[in-house]
């Protein structure tokens, strides 16, 4: 027979687990709990996104860096990095020269059964899946343009269509990292009190060991709602139960 555990509405759809982490035959057990508003999380990554972003204005040391790299590898790959760049641009346009039909409606006026509205539907999904086939190929057509287009260009100018690919690489990696850290500062709980953070600072997390930190963002992945039965009780949950 299911429990139900009655709790602060702030604490409905928060969950978590207990986690050993390892490393060097070494261990710490700590409590991992979900992040309900991760706004803050967020905002952070967006900061270091706008920062690493000017890192790169041009005339800066990173920006002279970048572009010197860059001129190292061979064409082929500066092409590569410029065509994932203008992907979205490319697969915009397929979308707007080749866009799903419109979805039928039951004509009842003119005394359609569901049977008939049923086959109409049916063919409609069809269309749309030729559709879909079209644009794939179409795509694919218009990105091999484009490939040859750029690897017809001089190096400097093949250099200036890739940096923004790479600037955009270095500037989503920092949001990734950010987000993480500010997730992680919140999610970490002492595991005898899962009320107490475990760290004080974002800091203290951006200091850990990589494998320590790996470990718990892995877990915290997995941090998927359980079925009630099975869901781990902090000791806030249990408090409030009754």
């Amino acid at each position: 027979m299911e429990e139900d555990v009655r709790v602060n509405l702030s604490e409905l759809g928060v969950w978590g687990k207990p986690v050993r982490v390892e490393v060097g035959g070494r261990y710490e057990e700590v409590w991992l709990q979900t992040v309900g508003d991760r706004t803050e999380a967020l905002e952070r990554g967006q900061e270091a996104m706008q920062r690493k972003l000017l890192e790169f204005k041009p005339g800066t040391e990173r920006d002279r860096a970048l572009r010197e790299a860059l001129s190292l590898l061979p064409p082929e790959d500066l092409a590569a990095l410029a065509l994932e760049a203008e992907r979205g641009r490319l697969a915009a346009r397929v979308r707007r020269e080749l866009p799903d039909p419109v979805r039928p409606r039951r004509d009842l006026e003119a005394g359609e059964s569901r049977e008939q509205f049923a086959a109409r539907l049916a063919e409609h999904g069809e269309q749309c899946a030729r559709a879909e086939r079209a644009r794939a190929e179409r795509l694919e057509e218009l990105t091999e343009a484009r490939r040859r287009e750029l690897l017809a260009l001089p190096k400097p100018e093949l250099v200036e269509a890739a940096r923004p690919r790479r600037i955009d690489v270095e500037c989503w990696n920092a949001f990734a990292r950010t987000c993480d850290d500010w997730i992680l500062l919140r999610a970490v709980r002492r595991s005898d009190d899962h009320a107490r953070p475990y760290f004080e600072s974002v800091d203290q997390v951006r200091a850990l060991h990589p494998a320590v930190k790996e470990q718990l963002r892995a877990a915290y992945r997995e941090l998927d709602p359980p079925e009630r039965e099975s869901l781990p009780k902090s000791s806030a949950a249990t408090r409030d139960s009754g």
